[in-house]
């Protein structure tokens, strides 16, 4: 049996939402003469297994990316977090991708969703907290506000981001600046440092066979993803927030991911070390961290 997906349309655009699937897309599709998908379709087989690896996108809630070692020290506390996916040794993106989403609200063009944490009942991120995630069309735009509240007694650490798997097509163009690269797969170089002249997109350039694993920081919330044979664009635009970007970009797939977050991989860590800027947020009991993203399709 195929999981219920929430269908929203409009004049412009239509997406899928899967609450039981981490609150994620399963399409994001424009309306026009080829029904393009910007971001990858999920086929009926992975809905029916609740596969999140193969969704068209989700949200990193409360943390995005990876904490490398399964732990981190927090005022002077050493808090263990256990590994969220079976694919990865290590947790990584947080608790929502991996939970069943509440449906608080919707209609033709929206739909909010909820998630509940409790670190005494559930496993997952050792802080109690709530969550919510807002999809709304508004003209040619899909914007998603984030809220995420703490409910624990002390400062929770936290943060959030979004990670698409936009269609990757032979001459798909990105356009983005950054300042600083945080992470590079396989890079020995444990802080950050000015982004490579090879790796700026700041111009616009296509992707092409360039392999990416890499989280870059100084992002100022703005970027563009130009398919031209299929003449249309998107453009992303982030709230001051998500000051990092990840592009990941494997070898021989049809997909690759731009992701706006608030911090950068490992960011925990890092700044137990002493290292200043990874974006870590730190919210008091009862304060609510919140983010906003647009996605607006261009027809060229």
């Amino acid at each position: 049996m195929v999981e219920q997906i929430i269908h929203l349309e409009n004049d412009f655009i239509k997406v899928g939402v899967s609450p039981a699937c981490g609150a994620a897309l399963s399409y994001f599709k424009i309306k026009n003469q080829k029904n393009f998908d910007v971001m990858r379709y999920t086929d009926s087989v992975a809905l029916r297994k609740n596969d999140i690896l193969s969704m068209s996108m989700f949200a990193m809630i409360p943390y995005p990316f990876s904490i490398k070692s399964g732990e981190f020290t927090y005022w002077g506390i050493k808090r263990l977090v256990p590994k969220t996916h079976p694919n990865f040794s290590y947790p990584i993106h947080g608790d929502g991708w991996r939970s069943k989403w509440v449906v608080e609200h919707q209609d033709a063009t929206s739909v909010k969703l909820s998630l509940s944490h409790d670190k005494e009942k559930d496993k997952g991120y050792p802080f109690s907290y709530e969550a919510s995630i807002c999809y709304r069309l508004n003209g040619k735009s899909l914007e998603i506000e984030i809220n995420l509240t703490n409910r624990a007694l002390m400062p929770m650490p936290c943060g959030f981001g979004l990670h698409p798997f936009f269609n990757k097509t032979p001459d798909v163009t990105l356009t983005f600046d950054t300042k600083n690269v945080w992470y590079h797969q396989n890079d020995p170089i444990d802080r950050p440092y000015k982004t490579p002249s090879e790796w700026s997109f700041k111009d616009g350039k296509k992707l092409e066979r360039a392999v990416f694993d890499t989280c870059f920081g100084g992002f100022d919330g703005n970027a563009k993803i130009t398919w031209p044979q299929e003449k249309v664009a998107l453009h992303i635009k982030s709230d001051e927030i998500f000051s990092h970007v990840a592009l990941y970009s494997p070898n021989r797939k049809n997909f690759f991911c731009l992701e706006p977050a608030t911090m950068t991989c490992d960011a925990f860590n890092i700044a137990s070390r002493g290292i200043i800027g990874s974006g870590i947020q730190s919210i008091g009991k009862d304060e609510t961290l919140t983010g906003c993203v647009s996605f607006t399709v261009e027809e060229l």
